[in-house]
C-alpha cells in the first residue's frame, strides 16, 4: 500500500512538472499552439478564438441511458466518451427521410422514451435540428428550427432515431439507410462501464433522470489551469485605449471600466468573473458586425458559443447544460463521465446573458479542468434520489420549490498542490431557482430552525 501511495504521488509531481513545462512554452510563445485558432468576435475590439473547438463540439448531448429487457440504466465512464462514439457513427449515415410525430397522453410519449433495445442522448436544455445537422453532420432541410431534448436511437435492424421535444410531446423521425454500428456496440461492453439504473421524472416540463439505488461514483482529480486575469482586461473591454480603461480595488474584488459601458468584475479570492456591456453593437457573425435589436433562439445559442470560445482555451470537457428563457441565459459546464461540475464559484462553468436591444452579461471563472490526473480512485456511495428528496423534506424545503435534483461533482481545492483540484461526486438540488448540494440546502435549513 506504501509503494501504490508512493508511485501515485511521483506520478503526480511528474504530471505537473510536465504541465509547468508546456504552460510556460505557451505563456512565451502562444503562437506555437494556435494553429488552429479563428477570428471571432465578443465585445469591443476584435477577439481571437483561443479554441479549435467547433459549434457542434458544445451543442452535444450530455448524458447516454440504455434501455434494455425492459430497464434503463445510465452510461458513464471516464474511459471512453459514448457520446463522441455515437456521434462518429451518425455521422456517417444518409438519412432517407423526416417526420413529425405528436403524442396525445404522457403514457404514450414515455413508451417511447422507454423504447426497448434503444440508447437515448440527452440534453442538458432544447436545441433544435439546425444544431442536430452541425453536431451529427446532417444537411436536414426539414423542421430546421423545430426544438428537441433527447435523441433516441434504436439499435435493432431499423436504422432510425427519433428527435424528441418533451415539453410539446413531439418527436422527429429520421429513417437512414442500414448501416452497421457493431463497433459501437462493442464500447457497450467495456469493463470500464458503468452501469447506474435510472428511470425518468416530468420536472420543470423535462423529464429528468432519477436513480433507483444506491450509487458508487469515483471521485477524480485534475490538473487546472489559470487564465490571466489581466489579459482579459484588453480581451474584453478593447485594446485600443487603454488609457480609458480605470481601475478601482473594493474589498476581495478589482473592478474594471473602460468609460464605455463595458465593466469587469474580478473576485481575487475565487477567481470568479463577471463582465456587463451595453454596448450598441455586440453581436456578430464571424468576423462581420451584426447590430440587431432581437436574436432568434438559434443565434442566441450560436452567440454563446462565440463568447465562450474566445473565452478559454480549455473547452473539451465543456457542454452546453441549461437555458434560462427569463434572463436568456446560456449556461455551459464541464462534465466528467457524463455529469456536471456544480459550483457556486462558477469553476469550469460558462454563464451567457445576451439580452434584446445588445445587453450582455458573462460570468465565468479563471479556472478550467485541463489534464485528469491517476487518483486514488476512492469510490463515493450516493443514496437513491427518493432517498434524497425524503431528506429534504424531512429538513423543512418544500416539496413545490424543489425543481430538480441531479448528481454532479464537487470542485474541491487539493491540499497537496495548488495546481490540482479533487472533484466529489453528491447531488445537487435546484431549490426556488438556485443551485446548492443538498447538504447545504440542509444546513442551511436546519441554521434557520434553530435560530
Amino acid at each position: 500500500m506504501k509503494v501504490n501511495n508512493w508511485l501515485l504521488h511521483l506520478g503526480l509531481i511528474i504530471t505537473v512538472a510536465i504541465s509547468l513545462v508546456f504552460t510556460t512554452i505557451i505563456w512565451f510563445n502562444p503562437a506555437t499552439f494556435q494553429h488552429d485558432s479563428k477570428s471571432s468576435t465578443a465585445t469591443g475590439d476584435q477577439l481571437t478564438t483561443k479554441t479549435n473547438k467547433k459549434l457542434g463540439d458544445i451543442y452535444l448531448p450530455t448524458q447516454i441511458v440504455q434501455n434494455k429487457e425492459d430497464l434503463s440504466y445510465q452510461l458513464s465512464s471516464s474511459k471512453v466518451d459514448l457520446v463522441q462514439k455515437m456521434r462518429q457513427q451518425i455521422k456517417h449515415w444518409t438519412p432517407t427521410s423526416i417526420s413529425q410525430q405528436s403524442f396525445k397522453t404522457d403514457n404514450d410519449y414515455q413508451a417511447l422514451l422507454y423504447q426497448n433495445n434503444a440508447l437515448v442522448l440527452n440534453y442538458g436544455a432544447a436545441v433544435n435540428i439546425n444544431l442536430f445537422n452541425q453536431a451529427f453532420g446532417q444537411k436536414i432541410k426539414k423542421f430546421r428550427t423545430a426544438k428537441y431534448n433527447r435523441i433516441l436511437v434504436l439499435l435493432g435492424n431499423k436504422r432510425w432515431i427519433y428527435l424528441m421535444n418533451d415539453q410539446k410531446r413531439q418527436a422527429y423521425l429520421i429513417k437512414f439507410q442500414s448501416v452497421s454500428i457493431q463497433n459501437f456496440m462493442n464500447d457497450l461492453t467495456s469493463t470500464n462501464l458503468l452501469q447506474l439504473p435510472v428511470h425518468y421524472v416530468l420536472q420543470s416540463g423535462q423529464y429528468q433522470l432519477s436513480y433507483n439505488q444506491t450509487v458508487k461514483l469515483p471521485s477524480y482529480s485534475y490538473l487546472i489551469n489559470k487564465a490571466s486575469a489581466s489579459s482579459l482586461v484588453p480581451q474584453l473591454l478593447g485594446s485600443d485605449n487603454q488609457s480609458t480603461i480605470t481601475t478601482k480595488v473594493q474589498k476581495n474584488e478589482t473592478i474594471y471600466a473602460d468609460g464605455e459601458d463595458n465593466r469587469m468584475r474580478i473576485n481575487n479570492q475565487t477567481g470568479k468573473i463577471e463582465f456587463s456591456s451595453y454596448s450598441k453593437e455586440n453581436y456578430y457573425d464571424g468576423s462581420q458586425r451584426l447590430h440587431v435589436r432581437r436574436l432568434s433562439y438559434d443565434s442566441r445559442l450560436k452567440q454563446s458559443f462565440l463568447r465562450i470560445s474566445s473565452l478559454s482555451n480549455y473547452l473539451d470537457n465543456v457542454r452546453f447544460a441549461a437555458y434560462d428563457p427569463t434572463d436568456s441565459e446560456a449556461i455551459f459546464r464541464s462534465f466528467v463521465a457524463g455529469f456536471p461540475i456544480m459550483t457556486k464559484n462558477s469553476y469550469g462553468t460558462f454563464k451567457i446573458q445576451i439580452t434584446n436591444f445588445s445587453g450582455q452579461k458573462y460570468v465565468f471563472s479563471i479556472y478550467s479542468l485541463q489534464v485528469q490526473l491517476p487518483s486514488s480512485g476512492q469510490q463515493v456511495t450516493l443514496p437513491a434520489t427518493s432517498q434524497i428528496y425524503q431528506q429534504l423534506l424531512q429538513a423543512g424545503l418544500s416539496a413545490n420549490k424543489i425543481q430538480q435534483i441531479e448528481i454532479g461533482y464537487q470542485w474541491q481545492t487539493n491540499h497537496s498542490s495548488k495546481l490540482v483540484v479533487d472533484l466529489v461526486p453528491t447531488y445537487f438540488v435546484k431549490y426556488n431557482g438556485q443551485w446548492n448540494s443538498y447538504q447545504a440546502w440542509i444546513s442551511a435549513r436546519t441554521q434557520t430552525t434553530q435560530q
